[in-house]
């Protein structure tokens, strides 16, 4: 346990983010590993350290945060790219539901290992200000919940309830005793995030910036795990609660919210880069600002003259030759909504306006009129100045649903691959023109080949277990790997 607290306390040196710049000051910890975290002031230098941990240090978040779009369809590789890559080569793999699982199972079991390290350290430590021990207590379940949420998105049947092909669940300090730990049902999985939830419910501190938990972070979070679980009634109840927080309103301005972030407080939760970081953030801005990678054709038809399109979509700006025939111009559109002037544009973990969108098909789900369901999806396209849309039957409240997720949260976390794979395989096609390319050319090849390939698609929606978890705890591995 020594030599976690010392690397817990040497991964805030390096991998911490604060917009207070807390970084620049070195953590005052002893010579003596016994008291690497003795009083409150190491307590908070070591709690900046775990937030590091989400996604990924900076260099690393876009791998963490792009693959869902690239499988969603709604962002690719420019077509005429017929060799070198991008940024990394699991783009080549992504549009086509592949890729690496590493670096999303590493970091969010890191952040976990972190809280727990952190919680058993500060048990002893009484000379916190007022409630700031509880407060701490509070972030770091929160923290957990955050990490689990994302590893069960990506790593476990979470649409089904009844699946025994869960989480592993980490909540104890790390021991030969518990090296090897079976696989949780799903509903066990779930039941486990919703009580880290409440206990950060009830002891965060109230909302003062993205960068941190809060109570209206976790109850946000619940009701997107509640929605996940099919919990409908009482997710739309916790929306509702969340919606009471009046100072997390909707910003006035869509792209207010890429913009000038810290001008709203829409955004409730997410990783905020500070200057120590922005140099680690290369990849991102090669990325998205040169047209390296961009917007699909099908998602830019998608977005049509909806007001949200200019603060979306970027520039359409040359790429270097280099990357397709010599001599010859390249232009390619970029995604402007991931990039500010200033750099310091947060990976968006939770905004209000993913609660509507939440409460909206919790509704429909939920057996609700088509009318209530569109109310959210209404307030959400009145704030953009977009037009209503035709909402009458349930293929259209199902494509209104569907498509605000895709136009509204396009880009930031993966929305708009968990929402086409909610409505269905076939909506995924309908985006997905790479997959939809690959599927074509199986059903060219017969029958059995269009049913492994479709079984593909059904496998492939989640990752595999890594290789690095499974060499030392034999778990069963997700069906397809």
């Amino acid at each position: 346990m020594k030599k976690y607290i010392l690397t817990l306390l040497f991964a805030l040196l390096i991998f911490g983010c604060s917009t207070d710049d807390l970084l620049d000051k070195l953590p005052p910890y002893a010579a003596d590993l016994d008291g690497a975290i003795t009083n409150a002031k190491t307590a908070e230098l070591a709690l900046i350290g775990v937030y590091s941990n989400l996604p990924s240090e900076g260099y690393y978040s876009i791998y963490t945060t792009a693959p869902a779009s690239f499988k969603a369809g709604t962002m690719r590789k420019p077509d005429w790219w017929t060799r070198g890559n991008a940024v990394y080569f699991y783009e080549r793999y992504w549009p086509v539901l592949s890729g690496t699982s590493d670096y999303d199972w590493g970091y969010d079991y890191e952040l976990i290992k972190n809280s727990n390290f952190l919680l058993n350290a500060i048990e002893g430590i009484n000379d916190f200000e007022g409630n700031r021990k509880d407060e701490i207590i509070g972030e770091l379940h929160f923290l957990r919940a955050v990490a689990y949420e994302r590893l069960m998105l990506r790593y476990t049947q979470y649409w089904d309830i009844n699946s025994e092909l869960g989480l592993i669940i980490r909540n104890d300090l790390p021991g030969l005793d518990n090296v090897k730990k079976e696989r949780s049902s799903v509903a066990e999985s779930y039941q486990m995030i919703i009580d880290e939830l409440d206990i950060a419910i009830d002891n965060c501190p109230d909302y003062s910036t993205c960068g941190q938990a809060s109570k209206v972070a976790a109850q946000a979070y619940k009701t997107r795990v509640l929605f996940q679980m099919g919990n409908y009634s009482d997710c739309i109840n916790m929306a509702d609660e969340v919606l009471t927080h009046t100072e997390n309103a909707l910003a006035p301005d869509y792209a207010t919210v890429f913009t000038d972030w810290s001008s709203t407080n829409e955004i409730l939760f997410g990783r905020v880069f500070g200057a120590s970081d922005i140099p680690d953030l290369e990849s991102r801005i090669t990325a998205f600002s040169s047209g390296k990678w961009g917007p699909s054709s099908n998602y830019i038809t998608l977005l049509g003259n909806d007001p949200r399109y200019n603060a979306i979509i970027g520039d359409t700006v040359e790429v270097d030759y280099r990357y397709g025939l010599a001599g010859k111009v390249y232009k390619n559109p970029t995604v402007k909504k991931l990039v500010n002037s200033a750099n310091d544009l947060p990976i968006i973990y939770m905004r209000t306006a993913e609660i509507y969108l939440l409460k909206a098909e919790a509704i429909y789900r939920n057996g609700g009129s088509y009318d209530d369901a569109y109310a959210p999806i209404a307030a959400i396209r009145s704030r953009a100045g977009a037009d209503p849309v035709p909402h009458a039957t349930q293929e259209e409240i199902e494509t209104a649903i569907c498509n605000e997720w895709l136009i509204e949260m396009s880009f930031e976390n993966g929305h708009e691959y968990f929402a086409l794979r909610r409505f269905g395989v076939e909506k995924l096609l309908e985006r997905n023109d790479l997959l939809k390319e690959a599927l074509d050319k199986a059903i060219t090849k017969g029958s059995d080949a269009e049913a492994q390939y479709r079984k593909r698609i059904e496998d492939f929606r989640i990752l595999p277990i890594p290789s690095s978890e499974i060499n030392g705890n034999p778990v069963d591995q997700n069906p397809g790997y």
